[in-house]
């Protein structure tokens, strides 16, 4: 089933279409047959000897995940490929560190990191976009971002679970070249003037009941 949004504007006596938005809130696995596996690899990497600096309190949980980052790879070949992906982490890295963040783990191409503050997650999120769009050199990367705020906790296996989880679904079905959060992560910032997102998209999250909203962060230049 898709949903479909329409903004209409009266001009001249006649309705006219000014805004159409389209979405499927399922999962890829569910209306294409095919899971993103590439980011719960990188979510069951971390929960292997990982460990927060933060004990507990809030946190925003952001990932990255390079779009068709296999045809990229096949078409470099793998030691041109891991040149260009080492590269990538270390920009990556320090732009999570320069806004406070703490980079957990880096798997094939997607990164994993965490912030005390949801704020610096989004800033960070948005340099890296810029950085990505900003670079001239062959092949141009293309990502997606998620990011998800909630609270942690060390306790067992559970210590970071569904924040992590649910950041891990929602950069899952973000779009490329897109920063999609979590209501929770938006509600954080308020209604911050330098901070511009998008209506709410609700959609069905695997692993997680009910309906959950999700926005997308203009980080346009």
């Amino acid at each position: 089933m898709f949903h479909s949004t329409l903004v209409f504007v009266l001009e001249d006596n006649a309705w006219k279409i000014v805004l159409r938005h389209a979405s499927v809130p399922a999962p890829n696995k569910d209306t294409t047959g095919h899971e993103h596996a590439a980011i719960q690899a990188l979510v069951d990497a971390a929960l292997q000897g990982f460990s927060l600096g933060q004990r507990e309190g809030l946190a925003s949980v952001m990932f990255t995940d390079v779009v068709d980052s296999t045809t990229l790879a096949n078409a470099l070949g793998d030691r041109a490929w891991s040149s260009r992906m080492g590269a990538h982490f270390a920009e990556i890295r320090r732009i999570i560190e320069t806004h406070g963040g703490q980079f957990v783990k880096s798997l094939g191409d997607g990164t994993m990191s965490s912030f005390s503050s949801a704020r610096a997650a989004l800033s960070a999120a948005v340099e890296i976009q810029r950085a990505m769009a900003a670079r001239a050199e062959e092949p141009v990367l293309h990502l997606r971002i998620g990011l998800h705020t909630g609270d942690v906790v060390q306790s067992d296996d559970e210590f970071f679970g569904n924040v992590v989880n649910k950041a891990a679904r929602i950069t899952a079905m973000a779009e490329p070249g897109t920063i999609r959060v979590s209501d929770t992560t938006r509600a954080m910032v308020g209604g911050c003037g330098d901070l511009a997102f998008t209506a709410p998209r609700v959609v069905r999250l695997k692993g997680f009941d009910g309906d959950h909203a999700t926005h997308a962060l203009d980080w346009a230049p």
